[in-house]
C-alpha cells in the first residue's frame, strides 16, 4: 500500500518541493556546484556552462501577500448554536467556545493557522493531524517504583517511592501539522475525500524508537535492520536536500471507518515490521486535509505558483541577460587613431584638460542592457495580472466614515472569496475534530481550567453534546480589525436608539457581546440575573431541582420559565421535568406574594401625625354639622409617609405588570391566601392603641 501510494504522486511531490525554493529564491537547481562562486568579471574565458544568474524573486512577495489576504478572510473559527432559540444548544455553544478557546491557546493557533495559509498557497495544499498525546501537558508527577516482587515499593515511613525514569503528564490535544508531500493517499481516490486511507512519513531517529521499545526485542529488531541505511530527504529548514543516516521512515497509516472497520483502523510501521496498530480512537479520522486549485485528472491540488513559474523563470533569465550586458558593455570606451597620443594638460578650478595628437579620439557609450528593461517590466506586470494582486500594491483611498471603510473593505474580500471558504471549511473541520477528542480525552479539572468555575454544573452539557452538524456548528469568524470594528458600530448603533427600552439584563448581554469591553467583572452585575435564569433552565431540563434563592429577581425569574414552557419542545420533555418547572413559578410566585404581603404590612403601619396642618382638596362630613362638608386637615408628616408608601407600592406594581396576565393573576391568588391567613392575627382582640397616631 505505502509503495503505490507513493509512486502515484511522486511528480507532484516533486512539483511542491520546487515551489518551496522558489518561494524561498533558490531557482538554480545547481548553486552549490564549483563554478558558482567564480567572479565573471574575473575570468579572462567563460565556458559555455557559466552563466550570470540574477534571481528577482517576486513569488516570495506575492505569497506573502496571498497569505496574508487568506488571513484576513478567515484568521479564526467561532462555535454558534445551530438553533439559538434552544437554550441547551445555546449552552453547548458557549462550552464548546470555551473549550475551543483554551485549545486555541495551548497549541498557539494563531502561528498554527499562518503556516496552514502558507501551506495553502505555496504547497497548494495543507494537513492537519489532531491526536491525543499522553506525554503532552504539564508534568503531574512519576509513577509508583515496584520492588524486587513486582510489588509497589514504599519507603520506612510508608511513603511511595516514585520512579523517575517514569514521568507522568496530564496529557494534551496536539495539532500535528503535515507537508503535503508527507501525506499519500490511496492510488485509485478520485479526490482526496474518497480516499479509503491516508498515510503520513516521517523522519525519525533510530534511537529514540529503539528508546520507545527497550523492552520489546521482537519491535526493536525491526528497527536495527535500518539503522545503517542512509536517506536523502529533503529540508524545509534549509530549502534543499541533504543526507542523512542513523534515520528511518515511520510511516503511520489511517483507514477511515467502513464495513470491514467499522470503527476505522490504523497502522504504525517501519520497512520491516508493524509497531503498533488498534481501532480509530473512539472512530475520529485523525487527519484533516484541504486543497487549493482542483484538478480533474487526480485527486491531488495544485498551487497557484504553476503559473507563475514561467513568468518567473522568463524575468530571471531577461535580468541576467541585461546584467552580462551591462558587465561586458557597461563602462564608456576611448577609441584613438593608432599612433595618437593623449597627455594631461592644464588643471584648472573645475575643469581637467588633456591635449591629443592626431585624431580626435572617439568615446564609445557603455550600455545598461536598457533594452531588455521594458520586456522585464512586462513580465513582472504580467505576473501579477497572473496572481490576481496587481491593485493590491496601490495606496486605497479613505475617507472619514466608518462605515463606507468597512462597506470598501467587504467589497475588496470579495476577490479571494473561494480560496477563503476552502480554507475555512479546513479551520472548521479542525475544530470539529478537536472538540470531538476532548469530549472524551480531557479530565473535568482540564475542563474546569477551560470552562471556569463558574460552569462545573454545565460540564455534562459539553460531555452530552451531539454530533456538531446536528447541536452546534462551527462557523468562520474575522478576527481582523475591520471586522471586530463594524461589531463595534453595529452593537453602538442598537443600544443608542434602543437603550431605553431595553431591560438591565439584555444591555448586560450586549455588553457582552462587544469585541473591546469583555471585561466580566466590570458589567457582572448587569448579567447576573440573566445567568441565574439560564444556569436554573439547564438544570431543570436535566431533570434536577434548583434550590431559590430569596435574592433572585422573582418576575424577570417567571417570565424566563414562562418563556421556556411556551417553547414548541417543552411538550416533548418528561412529566416530572414539567412539574418541575410548575412548582419552580409557583415557589418564585408565592416568594412575589410574601413581598407584597410585607408591603402591605407596612402599609397599615402607625401613621406619623406631627407637623403643620394642611388642608387638602379632599371633602369629609363635618364633625359638627353632617349636613355639610369641608376640606381634611391633615398633619405634613402623615402626607409625607402617604407619598412614600405609595410611590413604593408602585414601583413593585409596574415591576409585576411586566409580567404576563396569568403570572400577574397567580400572584394575586396567592397574595390573597396570604392575606387571609394574616387576617385573623390582625382582628386579634386587646390590640393598643397609641394617642396622637391616626391608625
Amino acid at each position: 500500500m505505502y509503495k503505490d501510494a507513493e509512486a502515484v504522486d511522486a511528480e507532484v511531490f516533486s512539483e511542491q518541493r520546487s515551489n518551496i525554493l522558489l518561494t524561498a529564491g533558490q531557482h538554480w537547481s545547481r548553486k552549490n556546484s564549483a563554478f558558482w562562486n567564480d567572479r565573471i568579471r574575473d575570468n579572462r574565458s567563460l565556458s559555455s556552462e557559466q552563466k550570470l544568474r540574477i534571481t528577482k524573486n517576486h513569488i516570495y512577495r506575492i505569497a506573502k501577500i496571498r497569505t496574508n489576504l487568506l488571513l484576513t478572510h478567515s484568521p479564526a473559527v467561532r462555535i454558534v448554536p445551530a438553533q439559538e432559540s434552544d437554550n441547551q444548544s445555546t449552552k453547548s455553544a458557549q462550552m464548546n467556545q470555551s473549550v475551543w478557546q483554551f485549545g486555541k491557546y495551548q497549541q498557539n493557533m494563531k502561528l498554527k493557522t499562518q503556516q496552514f495559509a502558507s501551506d495553502f498557497f505555496t504547497i497548494g495544499e495543507c494537513a492537519a493531524k489532531v491526536w491525543w498525546n499522553p506525554d503532552g501537558g504539564a508534568f503531574k508527577g512519576y509513577e509508583q517504583a515496584l520492588d524486587e516482587n513486582d510489588q509497589p515499593a514504599v519507603d520506612e515511613n510508608g511513603q511511595p517511592v516514585p520512579d523517575e525514569s517514569k514521568a507522568i503528564f496530564e496529557g494534551a490535544l496536539e495539532i500535528e501539522r503535515i507537508f503535503a508531500f508527507n501525506l499519500l493517499r490511496d492510488p485509485n481516490a478520485k479526490n482526496m475525500c474518497d480516499s479509503e486511507f491516508l498515510m503520513i512519513r516521517k523522519m525519525v531517529a533510530v534511537k529514540d524508537l529503539k528508546n520507545m521499545f527497550a523492552e520489546d526485542d521482537d519491535r526493536q529488531q525491526f528497527i536495527n535492520e535500518q539503522k545503517d541505511e542512509t536517506y536523502v530527504i529533503f529540508d524545509n529548514n534549509k530549502q534543499n536536500y541533504r543526507k542523512e543516516k542513523g534515520v528511518t521512515t515511520l510511516k503511520e497509516c489511517y483507514i477511515k471507518p467502513c464495513p470491514n472497520y467499522p470503527m476505522g483502523y490504523y497502522y504504525v510501521f517501519v520497512d520491516s515490521g508493524i509497531l503498533f496498530e488498534g481501532e480509530l480512537p473512539y472512530g475520529l479520522m485523525p487527519i484533516v486535509y484541504e486543497g487549493h486549485d482542483e484538478n480533474v485528472t487526480t485527486a491531488r491540488h495544485r498551487s497557484p505558483i504553476k503559473q507563475m513559474r514561467s513568468y518567473q523563470i522568463e524575468i530571471n533569465r531577461a535580468s541576467s541577460a541585461q546584467a552580462e550586458e551591462s558587465i561586458v558593455h557597461g563602462s564608456s570606451k576611448l577609441i584613438m587613431q593608432a599612433g595618437a597620443k593623449l597627455t594631461p594638460g592644464e588643471v584648472l578650478p573645475g575643469l581637467r584638460a588633456y591635449h591629443a595628437t592626431g585624431r580626435d579620439p572617439t568615446i564609445l557609450q557603455g550600455s545598461t542592457g536598457e533594452q531588455w528593461a521594458s520586456y522585464i517590466s512586462a513580465n513582472i506586470s504580467e505576473l501579477y495580472q497572473t496572481a490576481m494582486i496587481e491593485e493590491e500594491s496601490a495606496e486605497k483611498q479613505t475617507d472619514g466614515d466608518p462605515w463606507s471603510q468597512l462597506f470598501r473593505s467587504m467589497k475588496q474580500k470579495k476577490k479571494f472569496s473561494m480560496d477563503a471558504e476552502k480554507f475555512e471549511g479546513f479551520l472548521c473541520r479542525i475544530t470539529n475534530l478537536y472538540l470531538d477528542l476532548a469530549r472524551n480525552y480531557f479530565p473535568d479539572d482540564m475542563l474546569i481550567a477551560s470552562v471556569g468555575k463558574n460552569e462545573i454544573i454545565n460540564i455534562s452539557e459539553f460531555r452530552n453534546t451531539n454530533k456538531l452538524s446536528y447541536s452546534i456548528k462551527a462557523e468562520p469568524m474575522s478576527d481582523d480589525i475591520e471586522s471586530q470594528f463594524g461589531k463595534m458600530l453595529s452593537i453602538n448603533h442598537i443600544l443608542q436608539y434602543a437603550g431605553q427600552q431595553m431591560e438591565r439584563e439584555d444591555i448586560g448581554k450586549m455588553i457582552r457581546m462587544l469585541p473591546f469591553a469583555q471585561e466580566e467583572k466590570s458589567f457582572s452585575d448587569f448579567t447576573l440575573n440573566f445567568d441565574r435564569a439560564e444556569n436554573t433552565i439547564l438544570a431543570l431540563d436535566r431533570g434536577e431541582a434548583p434550590t431559590p434563592l430569596k435574592s433572585d429577581k422573582g418576575p424577570y425569574m417567571i417570565q424566563r420559565l414562562s418563556n421556556r414552557m411556551a417553547q414548541a419542545d417543552f411538550a416533548f420533555l418528561h412529566s416530572q421535568i414539567q412539574a418541575n418547572y410548575q412548582n419552580m413559578i409557583k415557589i418564585y410566585e408565592d416568594l412575589e406574594a410574601t413581598k407584597a404581603q410585607q408591603i402591605k404590612a407596612m402599609e397599615s403601619d402607625f401613621i406619623p401625625t406631627s407637623g403643620a396642618q394642611i388642608k387638602c382638596a379632599w371633602y369629609i362630613k363635618d364633625p359638627t354639622n353632617p349636613a355639610r362638608s369641608v376640606q381634611a386637615t391633615l398633619p405634613a408628616s402623615s402626607l409625607e409617609w402617604l407619598v412614600q408608601r405609595l410611590s413604593d407600592q408602585q414601583g413593585y406594581t409596574q415591576t409585576n405588570e411586566k409580567l404576563d396576565s396569568g403570572a400577574q393573576a397567580d400572584i394575586a391568588n396567592s397574595y390573597s391566601q396570604q392575606q387571609q391567613q394574616a387576617q385573623p392575627q390582625q382582628q386579634a382582640p386587646g390590640m393598643p392603641t397609641n394617642e396622637g397616631f391616626l391608625q
